[in-house]
């Protein structure tokens, strides 16, 4: 979750499995899910430790996109390879402004 930009194999598992081991999910987890997925979405999978698919997790705007596993590599290189083919200034201002967004209160 504290990627820019994540593609996932279609096979792929999410889950944040803290609870199981009597603890909460670290780094901002709790956070970060509730963003994506809602309280009630982020409430369940915090609570249960329950894991889900790479294709919920899309659903849910966890991922951006989900591949083969055969194609996770050269799809996440054609990304890369046309992000950097940008301006570094302008990429990184864009980035900036959508962090800041994030954490804006007029949302």
């Amino acid at each position: 979750m504290m990627c820019d930009i994540a593609y996932a194999s279609e096979n792929a598992k999410f889950g944040q499995p803290e609870i199981l081991i009597g603890t909460i999910p670290g780094a901002g987890g709790t956070q970060r899910i509730i963003r994506c997925a809602g309280k009630s979405k982020a409430m369940e999978i915090c609570l249960t430790g329950n894991q889900f698919s790479a294709q919920e997790a899309e659903k849910m705007g966890l991922v951006s996109k989900v591949v083969s596993p055969d194609q996770l590599m050269p799809e996440t290189l054609k990304v890369a390879e046309k992000i950097a083919s940008n301006s570094k200034i302008i990429v990184a201002m864009a980035k900036e402004s959508v962090n800041r967004g994030m954490s804006c209160p007029c949302r």
